[in-house]
């Protein structure tokens, strides 16, 4: 429970209650907020070249290898923690399972549709601003504790835990490989990317009369 839900009996509303919200709305949104525009497109850093391609450097590359493991973690960890210390129907094991999905469609369409990565990405800040700090929908200690302690006994297999890395580095291989070294050359629009040179024109059909 919140400090501006305890006395919940009293019709009083001061100053400090309404601050103390405002407050921390501003924080978790700012927090949040930073965290899913992250999630919301590829991560792989590009370098313009002399003739007006576009590459990735071996640093680059290794840039990447090296920080993604820690943001999808990072990321997973933040919206477990939502699903977990929200009061809602999943389990520890439901809990692992939405999470892990989440991240991974979103990560996926940010190499496809970054429109509709954002959508399903905003999710989280909203769940987290509406479900816990406005209508107060969080567990109480003691079931977060069983909570937690279905969390340390799940039994999640290597491929479970594997499958998230799998899945953003073959999105991010597809999205270089096939995005940027081949359509975007060919002047189709590619998600992260400038629009290209010569761009192609979506064909029109006409109703025949």
């Amino acid at each position: 429970m919140f400090p501006w839900q305890q006395n919940s009996t009293s019709l009083s509303v001061t100053a400090p209650d309404v601050i103390a919200l405002s407050l921390t709305i501003i924080i978790a949104m700012f927090v949040a907020v930073v965290g899913y525009r992250a999630i919301q497109s590829p991560r792989i850093v590009l370098t313009e070249t002399q003739d007006g391609q576009w590459r990735a450097s071996r640093r680059d590359v290794i840039q990447y290898l090296i920080s993604i493991p820690f943001l999808l973690t990072a990321w997973n960890f933040f919206l477990l923690m939502i699903l977990l210390s929200g009061d809602n129907w999943l389990n520890a094991r439901q809990s692992l399972i939405v999470a892990d999905s989440v991240i991974i469609a979103a990560r996926i369409l940010a190499h496809v549709s970054p429109e509709r990565s954002h959508e399903l990405a905003k999710s989280v800040p909203l769940t987290l601003v509406t479900l816990l700090l406005i209508s107060g929908g969080v567990r109480t200690p003691k079931e977060i504790v069983a909570i937690f302690d279905q969390w340390t006994r799940a039994d999640i297999s290597g491929p479970a835990q594997a499958v998230m890395y799998i899945c953003e580095f073959g999105a991010a291989a597809l999205w270089y490989w096939l995005g940027v070294r081949y359509l975007w050359q060919r002047g189709f629009r590619v998600p992260g990317m400038p629009v290209p040179p010569n761009p192609r024109r979506r064909s029109r059909t006409t109703d025949l009369p």
